[in-house]
């Protein structure tokens, strides 16, 4: 599967040290994987009264991209049960993600938009 597989969302990346996080990156990088962010999947996650570290609930774009892989955008939540007011627009999407993760890499983010979902796998 080298060169063929996407993850998608991949949001419990961030849950783990910087440490664990390079490691898992050049993992992916060696795999040629990418990833699709859908940032309002998760944004809206519930909240837990559990106590413990707090993270982004958001596609790490910024790191993933400085690891040197590819992250497109997408959506698999147009009007289902959770987030009955999505309406799949990517442009939505893209500014969550930019937002959220506070990356301001003009020239990746048009890539993010534009040509990484096109990518063959």
């Amino acid at each position: 599967m080298h060169g063929k597989v996407v993850a998608i969302h991949s949001i419990s990346i961030t849950a783990h040290s910087l440490e664990y996080r390079q490691k898992l990156y050049k993992k992916m990088r060696e795999a040629q994987m990418m990833v699709i962010a859908c940032p309002f999947a998760w944004i809206d996650s519930p909240r837990r009264e559990e106590q413990g570290p707090t993270r982004n609930s958001l596609t790490p774009v910024d790191e993933l991209a400085a690891a040197g892989i590819p992250v497109a955008i997408g959506t698999d939540n147009i009007s289902d049960y959770m987030l009955p007011f999505s309406t799949g627009n990517m442009w939505e999407e893209l500014k969550l993600l930019v937002t959220g993760c506070r990356y301001t890499d003009l020239d990746n983010i048009i890539n993010v938009a534009t040509i990484n979902g096109r990518k063959k796998r």
